[in-house]
């Protein structure tokens, strides 16, 4: 089977001022994994972020142990024979052990000694050493340990993305057992190539740059596009390396390349009034039919009831909803951030 973008289409019916009102809906399903999400098109602005100085004021309060005057005493060290020296330093960032054991090499990539960062100070150059940091982690595990196969580069940025602390730092996971999202990426791709003889990866991006209408555009070697069955409220972007299999393969131009994108796609998110984000970043050790590729969620600033943006659509369901069309948003992005206007299809 090639390539689908499958939609369910329906309706929503009430009564409102007297007056009938069908409110359209559609039912996407990812063109790899299945998955399915529930798209809007509402007249929907997020809530007024809350001034991240008052954040970051709070948070002057509390303990941080990435602070410089905490960083050395209050924080761990790796065995000797994994990292010489106990933590990886290069420029300004500092890796260091995670203590949650979320997998069995667990690290934490401190960006930087300042203790709150911006979303517009998020720039290539800011952000290039502590993503330089973990992927010489990613590398120093693969030497030791053969069995660890899954690697993962993970952010959450602020509070409503769930960061218990402000000062901005990456998680990275490896280990034998990938988690459901890498895992079904894996077995879906697998099962293309065996359906179809070509690879999952190739297919799909020759027919997003076709229809043109979430493609968003190149940067280098790397691949932007809006995720056609978003994960998130606000549509999702996904990047994805067509050339490189796994991160032990990516060198530092591509990296260079993929903190540009990134940063443009923080910069359309701050037009939006949103100021936190998920990353995730996705790689196997060697298989043949996966291609790195990333996933930058916005998420929404806790409203003044306190609310969450996940709900049981997401936490017990597992299905997304978005409000607006992913078609729109990439228009957006492409001409604010990426300077080029989309075809219209």
């Amino acid at each position: 089977m090639p390539i689908t973008f499958e939609t369910i289409c329906d309706t929503m019916t009430l009564i409102r001022a007297g007056k009938k009102e069908e409110i359209p809906l559609e039912i996407r399903k990812d063109p790899l994994t299945g998955r399915t999400a529930r798209v809007f098109n509402l007249p929907y602005r997020p809530p007024k972020s809350p001034n991240a100085e008052e954040t970051f004021k709070r948070s002057e309060g509390m303990f941080c142990p990435f602070c410089p005057e905490n960083i050395e005493t209050s924080t761990p060290r790796f065995p000797e024979g994994l990292i010489p020296g106990g933590k990886i330093q290069i420029g300004s960032a500092t890796l260091l052990p995670n203590v949650l054991p979320l997998d069995r090499y667990v690290a934490i990539a401190v960006f930087s000694p300042q203790h709150f960062v911006r979303m517009e100070e998020l720039t290539p150059e800011m952000m290039r050493d502590a993503f330089l940091a973990v992927w010489q982690f990613i590398q120093r595990v693969s030497e030791v340990d053969r069995r660890a196969d899954c690697f993962s580069i993970n952010w959450n940025y602020m509070p409503p993305a769930g960061s218990s602390l402000v000062h901005p730092h990456l998680q990275v996971l490896c280990g034998e057992y990938p988690m459901n999202h890498m895992r079904l990426q894996l077995e879906r791709a697998n099962r293309y190539y065996r359906e179809n003889g070509r690879e999952f990866w190739d297919d799909f991006i020759r027919e997003e740059k076709e229809r043109a209408c979430r493609y968003i555009g190149e940067i280098g070697p790397t691949f932007w596009t809006v995720g056609y069955a978003p994960m998130s409220h606000i549509p999702d972007v996904w990047c994805i390396l067509p050339g490189q299999k796994s991160l032990l393969e990516v060198e530092e131009d591509t990296l260079t390349f993929f903190l540009e994108g990134l940063s443009a796609i923080l910069a359309y998110y701050q037009t939006l009034n949103l100021f936190s984000f998920n990353v995730s970043i996705f790689s196997f050790r060697s298989e043949e039919h996966f291609r790195v590729n990333a996933r930058i969620l916005p998420r929404l600033a806790l409203r003044d009831i306190g609310n969450s943006d996940y709900t049981f659509l997401q936490t017990l369901h597992q299905e997304s909803t978005c409000v607006y069309p992913p078609e729109a948003v990439c228009r957006q992005i492409r001409e604010r951030c990426f300077g080029t206007p989309i075809p219209i299809s």
